[in-house]
């Protein structure tokens, strides 16, 4: 098949680990960065106060060139991730006018927008399920949040996150070039409220945390935990994953009761995962067999005392997650997908 897929797609970005699945397969990729012609739209799109008041005049413009991709490529489906930018007449004109079907990966909670505080996810526009109606199909990482949309009108169904084994694999070691060492300890990710909470209650160790949004904790640890300035990403991140002794998971709200990408990535990468409990993270990942969880904040450092002291017990969490992380890669995930599709088109 000939697809397009339309989303951000840098290392281990949910797009690009979907494109290099497909090409995997054997078929033929087409990449539209969305995000990249975002930016690129107007001059004054590089500057965010200017693009949020301008936002729906840059969206249209995204919306039209996205039908142009479109009609260039003349794929026989078009995959889109989020992609909050298109509106309900583009995504409908593309299924109907360009005879093409169209399905929506969506990874966040679309029900989740609070679009006053700039620290929680926002769902960005009010007629999102609206959008979300007119795609030939939508694949979300929750049973639930797929029960939701269907009772909503949505055509959904449950497509768990995977492992991408192109960028998130065992063997590289991680030495921070802010610290020159090797951290024990690690979380990499977006800061939000609930992760700080988590996070400050490590108090016999250092948690190494990569993201510049921590920057906004640093008072509140008072200096128990590493931040960094620099960022990691895709080879870079599973390096770290696989340096640390343990690396910490805190699923967000918006996740609950699911997982989410870190829930494969630690453990594809040849990582310890240490993460707050939920039914479907023990359920692909068992506890005490594949991967450690925690139900209250409280536990994490006994759990990590323990885990650190256990080289037998890392490396038999470790040899588990790997072969279960093998199992359930993108590859799969996108032979499901295409499996859906052709039954529904």
């Amino acid at each position: 098949m000939k697809l397009l897929l339309i989303g951000p797609f840098r290392p281990g970005d949910l797009p690009e680990s979907y494109a290099l699945a497909f090409q995997d397969l054997g078929h033929e990729v087409f990449r539209f960065d969305s995000d990249r012609a975002y930016f690129q739209s107007a001059f004054f799109a590089a500057n965010r106060y200017l693009r949020r008041l301008f936002r729906r005049h840059l969206w249209d413009r995204v919306n039209r060139t996205t039908t142009e991709v479109v009609r260039s490529v003349r794929p026989d489906l078009v995959v889109a991730f989020k992609t909050s930018y298109l509106d309900p007449e583009t995504i409908r004109n593309i299924r109907i006018r360009e005879h093409t079907p169209i399905v929506n990966y969506y990874p966040d909670n679309p029900y989740c927008g609070v679009p006053l505080d700039p620290r929680k996810t926002s769902a960005l526009r009010s007629d999102l399920i609206d959008c979300l109606r007119e795609y030939t199909h939508v694949f979300i990482w929750g049973e639930e949040m797929a029960d939701k949309l269907r009772a909503d009108r949505v055509k959904a169904s449950c497509l768990p996150f995977g492992a991408d084994i192109h960028y998130f694999k065992p063997g590289i070691r991680y030495r921070c070039p802010e610290c020159d060492t090797e951290h024990d300890i690690a979380f990499v990710g977006q800061y939000n409220d609930k992760r700080q909470r988590h996070i400050d209650a490590v108090r016999r160790h250092d948690v190494a945390l990569w993201h510049g949004s921590w920057e906004r904790a640093r008072r509140a640890f008072n200096g128990r935990h590493i931040l960094h300035t620099h960022e990691v990403w895709g080879p870079q991140c599973a390096a770290a994953y696989f340096t640390a002794k343990v690396s910490l998971n805190v699923v967000s709200d918006i996740n609950i009761p699911g997982h989410n990408m870190r829930t494969f990535e630690i453990p594809a990468s040849g990582g310890v995962m240490l993460s707050v409990f939920t039914e479907a993270q023990a359920a692909i990942f068992p506890a005490g067999e594949a991967a450690l969880y925690y139900r209250d904040p409280s536990e994490i450092d006994e759990i990590l005392e323990r885990a650190m002291g256990d080289d037998a017990l890392r490396e038999r969490i470790k040899n588990s997650a790997l072969r279960i992380a093998a199992e359930n890669t993108y590859e799969h995930r996108a032979k499901e997908l295409i499996r859906y599709v052709k039954n529904e088109v």
